[in-house]
């Protein structure tokens, strides 16, 4: 494999033209054991020692038989960038043991990454286990400082280009594949992180905004159940007319789609009247508005089946924001279940020096809607009998009926204006 060589003049990469450093990514973002080392290296007299760390992992995720690595150009920034600024050497003044010598923070103070070289593989490049696919080269406190944060840049990025690398092996050449995990991420920085791998990784684009902007990533989207169920029938359609593609003359969408909605009726032996009607108005008003490129969401729910009719005589679950005459979604189960979005949360693949992370460092573990050790049975605790049923409108107003013969607990809301005054 071809490695890539990086040297560092002056603090500053040779290699230009990167996007800014998402601020994040920062000295500071390490274990606390890193800088702790780093005194006793210090102390040790070892500030002249050189040393050469090896990134590297031990076993492929989702038990593949590969890796993809990514995560190469946010080390790059974060080499190019290295330095502890004055408010970090005050933190840790403040946060580490009594009795380190002063001299030690004025030499946090001048360090730089301009005597490190970095040798890696190309991002995006097929890794196997065991084999570096990242080299750290030089003074023996500066590299030891700059492992945790290597680690967390490449970890979650290759774990997320590998799982979008392997969708897109199934799906083969010819499937479209979006992201759209950003609502479901490990907040912002994990939605940014995810959205960019999964496009080094295969797939086609993604519905988060700042990524296209960011990463010049394309930009995709669908519309939310909250529109769909801002329809009731297909009276509320303003507007029903579009050109034809080819001979500009105005045509009445919504005829064309109850016709061929007929036709399927037929085709599926599915009585017409089972489906709904503001479904229906939704899908054409919607493809109405975006004629050239329309993708629609289909996971509704056929509100007039046996089951749903069934369910609607159970009290409603609320998840998403839906309005009152959204259709209810099936009975969730009795035990907690966890969201997998795409990806298994907190899994980690990398390490260095033999140092095993598996997404989490001394014992602590994140987990992101993940199963706790023991699946939880959901049980009232309340011998009394109360009846709540919770609704939203789609402009996502709560309201809460309560019904009971003992006592129910009633949230308290805060209201707050963002009005300009």
């Amino acid at each position: 494999m071809n490695d890539r060589e990086l040297g560092c003049a002056g603090g500053q990469f040779m290699d230009r033209g990167r996007m800014n450093q998402n601020g994040v990514v920062q000295p500071l973002l390490t274990d606390l054991y890193q800088i702790t080392m780093a005194y006793a290296y210090w102390k040790s007299d070892k500030t002249d020692d050189t040393a050469v760390f090896d990134l590297f992992f031990r076993n492929n995720p989702f038990h593949g038989e590969f890796t993809i690595f990514a995560g190469l150009e946010e080390c790059l920034k974060f080499l190019d960038s290295f330095h502890y600024s004055q408010s970090d050497i005050e933190y840790l003044k403040q946060t580490l043991p009594e009795g380190i010598e002063h001299e030690f923070f004025e030499y946090l103070g001048n360090l730089t990454a301009r005597d490190v070289t970095l040798y890696a593989i190309d991002e995006g490049t097929v890794a196997f286990p065991r084999v570096p696919i990242i080299k750290i080269e030089g003074p023996l406190i500066i590299v030891q400082l700059l492992e945790t944060t290597l680690l967390t840049l490449v970890n979650y990025a290759s774990l997320m280009a590998t799982n979008a690398a392997r969708y897109r092996m199934v799906a083969g050449k010819h499937v479209k594949l979006l992201e759209f995990g950003l609502r479901r991420a490990q907040g912002p920085d994990g939605g940014l992180s995810a959205s960019k791998y999964s496009y080094t990784g295969g797939f086609d684009g993604t519905s988060n905004v700042l990524a296209g902007k960011l990463f010049n990533i394309p930009v995709k989207g669908t519309h939310a159940h909250a529109y769909i169920t801002s329809f009731s029938s297909i009276g509320e359609l303003k507007t029903r007319l579009i050109k034809h593609k080819q001979t500009g003359i105005l045509e009445d969408l919504l005829e064309h789609a109850i016709r061929h909605r007929a036709l399927l009726s037929h085709l599926l032996d599915v009585s017409t009247e089972e489906s709904s009607e503001g479904e229906l108005a939704a899908m054409v008003s919607y493809a109405i508005a975006f004629p050239d490129g329309f993708m629609a969401l289909v996971d509704t729910y056929d509100v007039k089946s046996r089951e749903t009719e069934q369910a609607n005589t159970e009290p409603k679950l609320i998840n998403d924001i839906k309005s009152e005459n959204s259709p209810p979604k099936p009975k969730p189960k009795s035990k907690t279940s966890p969201s997998s979005n795409g990806h298994q949360n907190g899994q980690g693949i990398g390490h260095v020096n033999g140092h095993k992370t598996n997404g989490h460092q001394n014992g602590v573990a994140l987990h992101n809607g993940s199963r706790s050790p023991k699946d939880t049975d959901i049980q009232d605790t309340n011998p009394s009998t109360t009846t709540t049923k919770t609704t939203a409108t789609a402009t996502g107003t709560l309201k809460t009926t309560t019904v009971s013969n003992g006592t129910a607990y009633l949230p308290k809301y805060v209201e707050k204006s963002f009005r300009n005054p």
